[in-house]
This record gives C-alpha cells, structure tokens and sequence, in this order.
C-alpha cells in the first residue's frame, strides 16, 4: 500500500482538527498529518513547500467557510499562480453547508472529492483508493 508524505488539513475549528488529525493518523496512509487553521497560512505553507518538495503533500483537505482566508479564496490564489497546474495534488472539500453553485464553482477551481463535516473513515478511504491504490503512475487530476 502506497504511503502518502503529507495530508495537509486546512480547517479554522480545533476540536474537529484534533478529531480529523487523530482520525487521518489512525488510518496510516500518510507519513505525516499537517494542520493549519486558515486558507493565507495554508497558502504560504504550500508555496514554500512546493519549491523544495513538489510532490508533498499529495492530499489537501480544506474547510469552505474560514476566517483570514476561505477555501474558495485559497482555491482562486493556487489557480492564479499556475500551481494547480504544476503539483497533482488531490482537494477534498469539508463543509457543513455547500450549495450546489458552490460545488459546481470548487470544481471548476479544481477540486475533485466533497464531503460534509465531520469526516469519516469511509470518505478518506474511498479518496485514497480512487487516487492511489495501486499507483504506479502520479495522475490526480479528475473532472469528477
């Protein structure tokens, strides 16, 4: 089974990335679980990242709604700079409440996987075998 470098998770409530950390730990698919609390910190932390490891992390779980800068925001700005198109990175959406206009627009910013809140098992699972069970080649992207 492939093991991922990083699964970064992007959410502004600490009890649920304690509980999605914890969660995402337990499942052991990842070296390591890093957690921000906002889109900008996110933002900066993959820019930096992708100039010295391209390929880390490989999974992005984001919340839509967050203070500073939303997942929306952070989707458009990754968009702009061209590094949607550099890095095969898989987006999952966690959200309470999307609309399907949202949706249809995290879409057409990239995004393939949407859940709702909390995350579960079943959900990362069913991403990890859709993107990486028997990976030999590193092709993420998906229309849907």
């Amino acid at each position: 089974m492939k093991k991922l470098k990083q699964i970064l998770l992007i959410d502004d409530d600490k009890a649920t990335n304690f509980l999605n950390a914890r969660l995402l730990s337990s499942l052991e698919i990842a070296e390591e679980v890093k957690v921000l609390t906002d889109g900008q910190l996110a933002y900066d932390y993959l820019t930096r990242r992708w100039q010295t490891n391209p390929n880390s992390p490989e999974l992005v779980i984001l919340d839509h709604h967050m203070p500073v800068m939303d997942g929306k925001k952070l989707m458009q700005l990754l968009n702009k700079e061209g590094l949607l198109e550099r890095v095969e990175v898989v987006y999952l959406l966690l959200a309470i409440a999307s609309s399907k206009e949202d949706i249809k627009h995290f879409k057409e910013l990239g995004v393939q996987e949407f859940t709702s809140k909390p995350l579960s098992k079943e959900t990362v699972m069913d991403a990890y075998k859709k993107y990486w069970a028997g990976d030999t080649v590193n092709n993420h992207r998906s229309d849907g």
